[in-house]
């Protein structure tokens, strides 16, 4: 089972090596970096799985074996070492060995993704099985003795709650069968967030607020028994494929002081992802892991800590929601303790970001320029009095934030003299070359701006950069829309229609003005450039989120009628009409689809189609006399009659007898 630590970038550490080996295209490319990390740091295990994965996949069971052998009595619970030296030992005929491992992995966690189908191979070969040297054999049974006689690792997941009945069901919902103790602080909730908390088997505390998080955060870990607490807000969730990774987190132990940093995954209600970041909240119940700092508190302040950035270890969370945060009025809250925080400390650089943060998200352009500006302002008074994780995570975020800011005012020039400091300093940061396109676009410089955008898209992401709160959009699809933007500017309509059509799929397709404005430029383009084949996907791509715009279908097909005939016309309609729901209702594509079936001389197929348009409430006079004329061509007086007379009535006029 693959494992990911985000890692540093340190020239003379193992980490730096680590960061390089994870970007490799091929595990055979990989494994010297992992053999020179590894000789740096030999303790290591993550590091020696990584080194296993990449011998296995290379065909060096043999060396797996020997490796991993003889570590591991030193880590007898920890399961990605003890899965990988079993797949080694099937690999090399040694059935039964196996076995047990595979075994003993499920013993430690029977959620275990690979466990299960490994053990009935294992089990399967074990009539062709060899024993497996008589070391590895003995370091086996040492290792699940060792982990057996010592006593399982508990957990216990704190929440602090106020009114969260939407949520924390959910949020109680994700740990339930891997959490030892659910404890709940309640701080006044007013709804039924205590009735649903005790429903669901958490252990309900109670504590008044006193305008601050890491109090009440702080009486939640003093009622946990358990050996491990993991901090869960009522609006996260831990994310259904992180269950085994959390479980064996804790089982392999690492050092005391140990903070463990979860990717939190940002979504709205909906479900719509909007960013990412790491936040510390696993950690051992021990003295001194406390929280302190009013609101953005953090843990273990007063102690020296070893902090573990996860990658797969993911917390998502749903309260980022702009409309979350209205209802709850968490904006509010928030800049007024981060206010009072700054009161107390005004040369706070961290208080200055997440004050930068709040005003960006609640769209007060210039506050968050205010605040960017003063955390750029102390972090370049003097760059040496901050930990790395500082300058290398919420400083760089900072000058993206003031990039944006000043280029959103419309002050170009000062953005892209910002974002050269910047880059100066991080020039592996791809937040910062995307953004600092945008300001050199603000100055006209759009050669400059593709250069930055190329080499935005074409970046390797390592290190704090992994870590770092960044826009995974830019490169799956951002840099590549706002070079197409400059081609479609420059009348560059080919490469734009190129650019556009490369990464329309990767978009989130939500209605947002961005996407409507690519799935728009693709229709336009491909119209003009004569591509009518790929002008039907095209049309509904555009229509499903805008669908208001139908009129332009019609358009679409009267140009299509045209350039390949009726068929082609008639075609892309009714495509459309099957595709997208939303237009269904809709009488100009009704009317359109019927009239392209009567101009072809299909009356009946058109009249499906006129019937259609009356059904939706057509009160257009003109429709209904058109409608007695095929009527009558259809030998249908009766209904030719009564269409006449709603003429007559939309009309206002006397009915005639249709010609």
């Amino acid at each position: 089972m693959p494992f990911q630590i985000a890692t540093v970038r340190d020239p003379q550490s193992s980490e730096y090596l680590k960061s390089i080996a994870m970007k490799m295209a091929s595990p055979a490319q990989a494994l010297p970096m992992w053999r020179q990390a590894m000789a740096l740091d030999p303790g290591n295990p993550t590091i020696l799985g990584h080194t296993a994965l990449a011998l296995l996949d290379t065909g060096h069971s043999d060396e797996v074996m020997a490796l991993i052998t003889e570590v591991l009595p030193e880590n007898p619970r920890h399961i990605h070492l003890c899965n990988l030296l079993g797949v080694a030992l099937f690999n090399l005929g040694h059935g039964a060995e196996a076995l047990k491992l595979f075994e003993h992995c499920l013993w430690l966690d029977q959620e275990y993704p690979p466990a299960r189908e490994s053990r009935e191979n294992a089990r399967r070969s074990l009539p062709r099985s060899r024993p497996a040297p008589k070391p590895v054999r003995e370091a086996i049974q040492a290792a699940i003795s060792k982990a057996k006689a010592a006593p399982r690792p508990t957990l216990a997941v704190c929440m602090i709650a106020k009114d969260e009945s939407e949520f924390i069901a959910g949020a109680i919902d994700s740990v339930s069968g891997v959490a030892d103790e659910i404890i709940v602080v309640d701080t006044g909730s007013t709804d039924d967030t205590v009735a649903i908390c005790e429903a669901k088997g958490a252990q309900v505390g109670h504590y008044a607020w006193d305008g601050s998080f890491s109090t009440a955060r702080n009486a939640s870990i003093e009622l946990a028994k358990s050996d491990w607490i993991l901090i869960l807000d009522c609006d996260e969730r831990l994310a259904p494929e992180s269950r085994s990774v959390l479980k064996s987190i804790i089982e392999s132990g690492g050092p005391q002081n140990l903070i463990v940093c979860p990717r939190l995954r940002n979504f709205t209600r909906e479900g719509t992802f909007m960013g990412e970041g790491f936040s510390g909240r696993l950690f051992r119940n021990i003295e001194g892991m406390r929280f302190s700092g009013r609101v953005h508190e953090e843990v273990g302040v007063s102690l020296q800590t070893s902090l573990d950035f996860r990658l797969d270890l993911i917390l998502d969370h749903y309260g980022a929601d702009p409309e979350v945060m209205k209802e709850k009025a968490k904006d509010s809250r928030n800049i007024d303790l981060l206010e009072a925080r700054l009161a107390e400390k005004p040369d706070d650089l961290m208080t200055h970001f997440y004050l930068g943060s709040q005003h960006w998200v609640a769209g007060r352009i210039t506050r968050a320029r205010e605040a960017f500006s003063e955390v750029v302002r102390l972090f370049e008074r003097d760059p040496g009095a901050y930990p790395p994780a500082v300058r290398h995570m919420p400083v760089p975020y900072s000058y993206v934030g003031l990039v944006r800011a000043l280029t959103t005012e419309g002050r170009s020039a000062e953005a892209v003299e910002v974002a050269d400091r910047a880059l100066a300093r991080w020039p592996d940061n791809v937040d910062l070359w995307y953004h600092s396109a945008y300001a050199q676009i603000g100055e006209g410089r759009l050669d400059f701006a593709r250069r930055n955008l190329e080499r935005a898209q074409r970046m390797q992401m390592t290190g704090y950069n992994l870590l770092s709160i960044h826009d995974p959009a830019i490169q799956e699809w951002r840099a590549q829309k706002l070079i197409a933007d400059i081609d479609f500017e420059q009348d560059q309509q080919a490469k734009a229609y190129e650019g556009y059509n490369g990464i329309v799929d990767a978009m989130p397709g939500d209605g947002r003005e961005e996407d409507v404005v690519v799935r728009a430029r693709l229709l336009e383009l491909a119209a003009n450039l004569g591509h009518f084949d790929a002008v039907p996907a095209h049309v509904i791509r555009y229509l499903t989120v805008k669908p208001s715009e139908v009129e332009i279908a019609v358009q679409v097909a009267s140009m299509l009628k045209q350039e390949r005939g009726l068929q082609a016309a008639y075609d892309v309609l009714t495509g459309l009409f099957e595709a997208v729901e939303a237009v269904r209702e809709s009488v100009p594509l009704c009317l359109a689809i019927g009239q392209i079936a009567e101009e072809a001389q299909e009356d009946m197929e058109a009249l499906r189609w006129y019937e259609q348009v009356a059904q939706l409430g057509c009160t257009d006079s003109a429709f209904w006399a058109h409608l007695a004329k095929l009527f009558l061509r259809l030998q249908q007086p009766e209904a030719a009659m009564e269409a006449l007379q709603l003429a007559k009535q939309y009309m206002g006029g006397e009915a005639q007898t249709p010609v």
